[in-house]
């Protein structure tokens, strides 16, 4: 498995009820036939939505770990998006790579 940290800059604004966390990323470029992408954030404040490229990918119920295959989705420039039901920071987010 290879990692790619989705770090700052993440553009953060308040939204009724929330926060909305957003990240453009580009498509990693070297990837095998077998190799999926997941979109993984270590710690989701609240429930929510998640997003790339403004398909709803997710809607976390509750605080926790958050992971899902968004290889389909991906085009040459991304957005990941998180709206979430508080004002509490994200965890980690990154892009893992995966063997499939």
């Amino acid at each position: 498995m290879h990692t790619i940290r989705l770090g700052p800059p993440w553009e953060i604004a308040a939204v009724a009820g929330g926060t909305r966390h957003a990240r453009k990323f580009g498509r990693p470029r070297t990837l095998g036939t077998t190799e999926r992408v997941w979109l993984v954030c270590a710690h989701v404040p609240a429930g929510g939505e998640v997003q790339v490229n403004a398909a709803v990918v997710g809607k976390p119920d509750a605080p926790g770990p958050f992971a899902v295959d968004v290889t389909s989705l991906l085009l040459p420039r991304n957005e990941a998006v998180f709206v979430v039901a508080s004002e509490l920071p994200l965890g980690a987010v990154a892009l893992e790579i995966r063997t499939a």
